[in-house]
């Protein structure tokens, strides 16, 4: 009986791997939002402007990522903030941005917690950055902020992303979000296993 529960285990966690294989995501639906941040508008669902017009302003705007037939676990494109504009320094401090995942498999979505910025940029430099927390999910990449959708886990890898200025970076103005996916073993799957082996242990115990 103890080695049925084993095999049983063992074959259910490979199935849920094997599941949790291939996936394919983008990040539409994501929001960047002015908050609390001062003299702040929302332009949309993904874009911020700070300043006034006519003067001296600075423009954020979030770019969704995507992939297509990933191979969980991998490193992942979560998106992108662009920044542009001229003039004097502009503080960020208050601005969040929220990245929404939709995931197949299993053909649905949640968000990430929201990564909060920090800081100012003007046209020539930053000190601007963007952090997520808390870190609420563990996986092969190690514990960071992230979500689990179906059989995978989507975690930011990057906790602490210093954001480009509009002259600096590659492209120009652009600062990427890395994340990772990974499959995760239902804990159900988990239970399983670790009864088939707990159930071996005792067994070996007892004829010793």
């Amino acid at each position: 009986m103890n080695k049925f529960l084993l095999s049983t285990g063992i074959a259910a966690l490979m199935a849920t791997a094997a599941s949790a294989g291939i996936v394919t995501y983008d990040t539409n639906g994501s929001s960047l939002s002015c908050g609390s941040a001062l003299n702040c508008t929302q332009n949309g669902a993904t874009q911020v402007l700070l300043g006034a017009a006519g003067g001296p302003y600075l423009s954020l705007t979030y770019n969704p990522g995507s992939g297509t037939n990933v191979v969980s676990p991998s490193f992942i494109n979560l998106g992108n903030i662009t920044t542009s504009g001229v003039g004097s320094s502009m503080l960020l401090n208050g601005i969040s941005l929220s990245i929404n995942i939709n995931a197949t498999p299993p053909g649905s979505n949640g968000a990430i917690n929201s990564g909060n910025i920090s800081g100012s940029i003007s046209s020539n430099s930053s000190t601007a950055m963007i952090t997520f927390a808390p870190s609420n999910t563990t996986t092969s990449f190690g514990s960071l902020p992230g979500i689990a959708i179906g059989p995978n886990v989507f975690q930011v890898v990057q906790t602490n992303l210093a954001l480009q200025a509009p002259t600096v970076g590659n492209p120009i103005g652009q600062t990427t979000i890395q994340g990772a996916v990974s499959p995760t073993p239902e804990p159900g799957t988990m239970l399983l296993l670790s009864s088939g082996l707990i159930g071996i242990y005792m067994a070996r115990k007892r004829k010793s």
